[in-house]
């Protein structure tokens, strides 16, 4: 990838934009897949809200699904923002403007909010799994400890993408020249000016890591937890079918936000280890990310019980209650 901005450069200022190449194909083909999926966020809220607007008992457990349904509208956020940042800029049509216009500001807006929003998806499967465990090791006070814990950490959450994104704070964004298989005017946002020359790829691998790690660490821990307490209990809550099903669906949509955090990783790794591919990884990449923001919705609305034919109000119970006393 170019190190040198195309602003002010006439050549860039005499493209012309067109339309039958391939990045251009590669940036609306994940529309075929997100607006669907746009739907079935928009219908998963709504379930989510309905109890809440008319006053009823929730027919899911409100904590975790609270948390279920803001990683999902901020998914759909990040994708707009990455679609912003990378995939546009690689089709040529805003090549001609950026080389005119200087607009610094807003180029690294874009930028730095979509690396914002990348690690503020990063952090709501570990929370969910949180959320998870205390539901099963506190079953009599589970409703007043996650009432406390979702004041201080959802505030948490979005406040610890910051101290990944300051070094870009006084930064400045500028449009660059991609290289092969990309051709002339194909272009990406880059910053310039940063605090210390500091790069995202270490703070991104570094969040990766330990996001993906402690996720399936805790989820490992909840599934044998389940695993122990059904060997031991009669409760009716381990026979019911409704239960089993909700349990495994937030296991399942869990898993799903964790497999975007390996495809990026495997990429980063790979830049990190070949620079020279950093254009083709630009082309993959993205895909990795469309994961986490298709799968993951989808997954939950397919498996989860709240979401089939209700012949009752009763609640559905997402996560078992247990008791851990010897």
């Amino acid at each position: 990838m170019s190190a040198k901005s195309i602003f002010g450069n006439q050549t860039y200022m005499d493209y012309e934009f067109q339309y039958n190449k391939f990045p251009v194909y590669i940036a609306l083909f994940p529309f075929l897949y997100v607006i669907p999926t746009v739907l079935i966020i928009v219908y998963t809220t709504f379930v989510f809200l309905e109890p809440l607007l008319r006053r009823h008992d929730f027919l899911v457990n409100a904590h975790i699904f609270l948390v279920i349904t803001s990683a999902h509208v901020v998914l759909l956020i990040s994708f707009l923002f990455d679609f912003l940042a990378n995939r546009l800029p690689a089709t040529g049509l805003v090549t001609s403007w950026c080389a005119r216009n200087n607009h610094p500001h807003l180029l690294i807006f874009i930028l730095t909010a979509h690396y914002y929003l990348d690690y503020l998806a990063m952090g709501f499967p570990f929370f969910m799994s949180v959320l998870r465990l205390i539901f099963m090791i506190f079953p009599n006070t589970h409703k007043t400890i996650l009432s406390k814990v979702l004041k201080v950490a959802l505030p948490l959450i979005a406040i610890y993408p910051v101290f990944n994104t300051f070094f870009l704070f006084p930064a400045s964004g500028e449009c660059r020249q991609l290289y092969p298989p990309y051709e002339f005017g194909n272009i990406f946002i880059h910053y310039t000016g940063e605090i210390l020359k500091l790069s995202n790829s270490p703070f991104l691998l570094g969040n990766i890591l330990f996001w993906m790690g402690s996720t399936i660490t805790i989820n490992l821990y909840v599934i044998f937890l389940v695993v122990q307490a059904r060997s031991r209990t009669s409760s009716l809550a381990y026979k019911s079918k409704k239960n089993r099903r909700a349990e495994l669906s937030v296991t399942l949509t869990t898993f799903a936000m964790i497999l975007s955090f390996f495809m990026r990783g495997v990429c980063l790794i790979v830049y990190l280890c070949v620079p020279r591919l950093a254009s083709v990884l630009a082309i993959i990449r993205p895909f990795g990310s469309d994961a986490e923001v298709v799968v993951s919705p989808w997954v939950f609305y397919l498996t989860h019980p709240a979401f089939r034919k209700r012949k009752s109000s009763s609640t559905i119970t997402v996560g078992h209650s247990v008791s851990l006393g010897k």
